[in-house]
């Protein structure tokens, strides 16, 4: 039984610019968030064109609309900003690496808010590419 994820990259619901920067399975936070990786600062500059990626949802549809609308626009994408603000800056963003690219897995609000407050680096943990299938959702 295909996942919701897997649902959604086979309907095109994923947009074209995503794809190669999320994981094609579905994946779960708890898992991720249980990894015993060390800690090491990442440059936030590194990853500020993930900023210009659809990843958040807005009234219920997926992936429509970007960190940096949402630093636009804070008025119109309130929830967004609101995560955004909560986020806490010492909690490590999790990475890894897709065709080439370091990715965030989880992190996004963390990076918007770190680049917001002029920050040169976050903590961050590298997921290595053979820990990938300990955070995949049960089926």
């Amino acid at each position: 039984m295909p996942s919701s994820l897997d649902t959604r990259f086979g309907d095109g619901v994923v947009p074209p610019a995503l794809r190669g920067v999320l994981l094609d399975f579905a994946w779960e936070s708890e898992r991720l968030w249980a990894l015993d990786l060390p800690v090491e600062e990442l440059r936030v500059a590194d990853s500020i064109w993930l900023l210009d990626l659809p990843f958040w949802r807005e009234e219920g549809r997926w992936f429509v609309v970007t960190p940096n609308q949402v630093r636009a626009r804070p008025d119109r994408y309130v929830e967004q900003w609101a995560r955004m603000l909560r986020a806490d800056l010492d909690t490590a963003v999790h990475i890894t690496e897709r065709h080439g690219r370091t990715v965030i897995l989880d992190g996004i609000h963390r990076l918007l808010k770190a680049d917001l407050l002029g920050r040169n680096s976050i903590p961050g943990r590298r997921v290595p590419s053979s820990a990938l299938p300990l955070i995949a959702a049960a089926r």
